[in-house]
């Protein structure tokens, strides 16, 4: 009998039922001590007096218990009460992979992402003598952190140890001859009822690729002795056959998991997922070998033996820096490396008493993860269990490390072990420990709290919509461990500012303007300063943190250390004098022309600092928003996307003109005759709508003026409606309509609680292409937009996907027949048919297709031409930032507050 909920198992209180499987029931419960839902599977107790089915069910619990794996679901606790025996799982929120493949075949991209999370998770299991035997599009579950292999079930043991440590064969709990395992993803000898290994796994696993990459099931048949038949004799349609985009190694890699003789497969599922990995890396591109090393090789050995010396000399200077502590005039300098073949992450903390860094380090083909770097050490070391981490933090005792991973805050002990979660943090960003345990988090735009051995978070802060907030973020504690820093970000970005609030009252106090990353610190002079960012560089000011006062005048510390904005600094400071960051590099754009297949056939003017091009709808002339020497903008090394002047360029003849004149200008929308621009401009306070002639006569006109930002994304082409995106406190970026007629009053058409911007109409206006959140990452769809009207003022019927491995930036083709986005450095196009039945609209969309790899940069990095066969991209031509981190210690040195 089903359990009902509010049921208690020890601790557990059941809240719904998930499903059922062969070895027992599955519930949704939340733990009362740790307030966070887990999962739950009971061995229902019609089934418990059975000795072979029991010992299957603690089986499982053993199996898992022993497997620690990001890809596979963890076990928390094992318990038996009133005669039930149930295992309590980490609960995953997702959907399963069968029930994923129910709507359509996945992308490339997903195929490879989830092959080689499936692979890992079984190299770790064999690595154990474990041995699935029933692995399946059912037992493997899609969730934001990636595949998760469920259900052990029928795992199988292949050597134990006895008390006197020699290895014995293990029961397998199945009589000679029978078959165990869902017969469509079988192997042969398993089929044959003979004894099943690793190897048997790779078999099941080769089936699911197979059946991800095609849509279809790698065997089938009318009958079960058919489709034994199938499995035992014939092989599948090759993957290539089926669709002749996919790579030939990847078919290579299916063919060989699908081999009828065990000997004749992958041999360890390590092996396999390297292959994957290969493949991800591009060594498919052609089904060839990797190439041999080239000079270019021998330049990067070069290269690597200079970072290694310069990486040494670093580590002297740290020893003696730790060793004799350092004259207080002086400061010192060194830079650290990322490891051989990887990169740094967006975020860094170094510990309280300056001698660790907390670092994010990215290597192809895996998830970024947690590293350790001792100043005074070579080599830092990655923790194991931080798959997906990002935004680390300290304890006051530089002893564990926080962070954020699988929509969870995490803490892990600085020299390893299991990572333990403190509480639900979907999206959560930026923390900080006080000495009290208490953890700051910035989480659903404000801040929130947690205590540090985890529980329920609780809200901190509130946003102060008086004065336009919509956002709290980068919380630091003060040294009373009561007060603490926090950013308040509002609509217009130069009404930003640091605050100090505090965890005993509601009230807080502004301090500075600001853009970015407060921070507090004490020099080694014993005095205390506030840290901020300004226009893209540090700056210190003297903080009295016991009064919270302000003193004396900011003072550059360091240059170049995020653009104008802050918004991508990366930076962090230890309690007693030892600075960290990553300094941004000088970036350029180039604006490329490309065919289809990626080719490049010419580029537009000069590397500069181009942004969201936009071609006239003649395709004889290019709006783009500038930021360089031409716009006598005083950020014109640093940063593309703040804004600039617009300026137009004609393709046919090779001249330019600025139209407008001031810096704050951008979003550049043709009207359909291509008479007008429209654009936005801050230079009000808030973005609001203009427009002026396209040859640049006459005066800009003010369209719509508002408190919230906004930026225009389309016109349609019988220019009625002008499309725009809209920021919204509460609701996020939404999808806005003006009519360019009448009384021009503005209405929504898509306004959910999830962000939707990057709105354009197909070119007979029928159909609206935009990215939406609501699935966790940006995500294409198409809704219909004919008969939308203010008077209805309603969200319209009817939604179709477009991307599969999220997407943005979306483009029509003139004939409104191809759809084309941008995802992960790709350029992807998706064939739509539309057209009406019965009176009502019909909308299908094909699956998506690769064009071309390329380094994009900025928003809307691209446009197309109207017969779809040409790509005018933004194209990145230098680094963004530097790849290597600075580190100054006893940073406040010269300093003259």
């Amino acid at each position: 009998m089903p359990l009902p909920a509010a049921t208690r198992l020890g601790p557990y209180e059941i809240l719904s039922a998930l499903g059922a499987g062969g070895m027992g029931e599955v519930y949704r419960a939340r733990d009362t001590r740790l307030d966070r839902v887990v999962a739950i599977k009971i061995l229902p107790t019609d089934r418990s007096s059975s000795p072979q089915v029991r010992e299957r069910f603690e089986r499982e619990a053993r199996v898992i218990s022993s497997l620690s794996h990001p890809h596979i679901c963890a076990l928390y606790d094992v318990g038996h009460q009133d005669g039930i025996d149930y295992l309590v799982m980490e609960y995953l929120e997702g959907k399963t992979l069968a029930d994923r493949l129910k709507k359509r075949r996945l992308s490339l991209e997903q195929v490879l992402q989830y092959a080689i999370e499936i692979a890992g998770a079984l190299d770790s299991a064999h690595r154990r003598g474990i041995v699935h035997r029933d692995l399946k599009p059912g037992n493997i579950m899609l969730t934001n952190s990636g595949a998760k292999v469920l259900d052990f079930g029928l795992a199988k043991v292949r050597m134990a140890q006895d008390a006197a440590g020699l290895t014995r064969p293990t029961n397998t709990l199945t009589e000679e001859g029978a078959i165990l395992g869902t017969l469509q993803y079988m192997a042969p000898e398993q089929l044959e009822g003979k004894e099943a290994d690793g190897r048997t796994d790779i078999f099941a696993f080769g089936a699911v690729v197979y059946e991800m990459a095609t849509g279809k099931k790698a065997f089938e048949g009318a009958s079960r002795a058919s489709l034994i038949a199938a499995i035992m004799e014939r092989d599948p349609v090759p993957l290539a056959t089926l669709d002749p985009l996919t790579p030939v190694a990847l078919d290579r890699v299916v063919k060989k998991c699908l081999a009828k003789d065990p000997d004749n497969r992958w041999q360890s599922a390590q092996d396999l997922r390297d292959e994957i990995r290969w493949i991800v890396e591009g060594g498919s591109q052609t089904g060839a070998a990797a190439p041999v090393p080239s000079r270019s090789n021998n330049r990067e050995r070069l290269m690597l033996a200079i970072a290694a010396v310069a990486v040494a000399m670093a580590v002297v200077v740290a020893y003696l820096y730790f060793r004799e502590k350092p004259s207080e005039t002086r400061a010192v300098r060194f830079s650290v490396f990322p490891p051989e073949k990887s990169a740094f992450g967006d975020s860094l903390a170094i510990s309280p008493d300056g001698t660790q860094l907390a670092l994010i380090v990215s290597t192809p083909g895996k998830e970024p993860s947690l590293w350790v770097r001792r100043l005074d050490s070579l080599t830092a070391h990655p923790l194991a269990g931080t798959d997906g981490a990002y935004d680390p933090f300290w304890s006051p005792d530089s002893q564990v490390i926080s962070f954020f991973a699988q929509g969870k805050l995490k803490k892990i002990e600085a020299v390893g072990g299991p990572a333990q979660t403190l509480c639900d943090a979907r999206d959560g960003s930026r923390g900080s420990w006080n000495r009290d345990g208490v953890i700051l988090f910035g989480l659903n735009d404000v801040l929130y709290r947690v205590p540090a051995d985890g529980g329920p978070a609780t809200t901190a802060t509130m946003l102060n919509h008086a004065n336009h907030e919509i956002t709290h973020a980068w919380p630091y504690f003060l040294p009373d461990g009561r007060h603490y820093l926090y950013l308040a970000i509002a609509q217009a970005f130069q009404n930003n500012g640091v605050y100090v609030g505090s965890l005993d009252s509601k009230e807080s106090k502004r301090l500075v303007d600001s853009n970015w990353m407060p921070a507090y610190a004490q020099a080694l002079d014993g005095l205390g300063y506030l840290l901020f960012i300004r226009e893209g560089t540090l700056m210190a000011q003297r903080f009295d943190a016991a009064h919270l006062q302000l003193a004396g005048k900011p003072v550059p510390v360091a240059e170049g250390v995020s653009d104008p904005t802050g918004r991508d600094a990366i930076v962090s400071v230890s309690a007693n004098g030892t600075l960290a960051y990553r300094p941004l590099g000088a970036v350029k754009t180039q604006l490329t022309w490309f065919d289809r297949a990626g080719k490049q056939l010419g580029t537009v003017g000069l590397p500069v600092q181009d942004a969201r091009p936009a071609l006239s709808p003649d395709g004889r002339r290019l709006a783009l928003s500038r930021v360089g020497p031409q716009s006598g903008s005083s950020q014109a090394e640093t940063w593309p996307n703040l804004g600039g002047d617009i300026w137009v360029l004609d393709l046919a003849r090779g001249g330019a003109s600025r139209l407008t004149f001031n810096t704050a200008a951008d979003w550049p929308v043709w009207s359909p005759d291509g008479s007008r621009i429209a654009f936005a401009s801050y230079r009000d306070g808030n973005m609001n709508l203009y427009q002026k002639a396209a040859n640049g006569t006459g005066n800009e006109e003010l369209l719509l003026k508002s408190d919230e930002d906004k930026a225009p994304t389309d016109w349609s082409r019988d220019g009625r409606f002008l499309i725009y995106a809209s920021l919204n406190p509460k609701t996020e970026f939404d999808v806005w309509v003006l009519p360019m007629d009448g009384d021009r009053k503005p209405f929504p058409f898509l306004q959910t609680q999830f962000g939707e911007g990057g709105a354009r109409l197909s070119p007979e206006g029928q159909w609206m292409a935009y990215q939406s959140s609501e699935s966790g990452r940006w995500e294409v769809y198409v809704r219909p937009f004919g008969g939308v009207s203010a008077a209805g003022n309603k969200t319209p019927s009817g939604k179709w996907p477009i991307s599969t491995g999220g997407g943005v930036f979306t483009r029509w083709r003139g004939d409104g027949k191809e759809l084309f986005y941008l995802t992960d450095e790709r350029i992807m196009a998706v064939e739509v048919r539309s057209g009406t039945s019965n009176g009502r609209p019909t909308f299908d969309a094909g699956i998506p297709k690769p064009l071309f790899n390329v380094k994009s940069y900025g928003n809307f990095p691209f446009t197309v031409t109207a017969d779809g066969q040409r790509f005018l991209v933004n194209t990145q031509v230098s680094e963004e930032k530097s790849p290597s981190i600075t580190v100054i210690l006893n940073w406040a040195a010269g300093l003259k507050p």
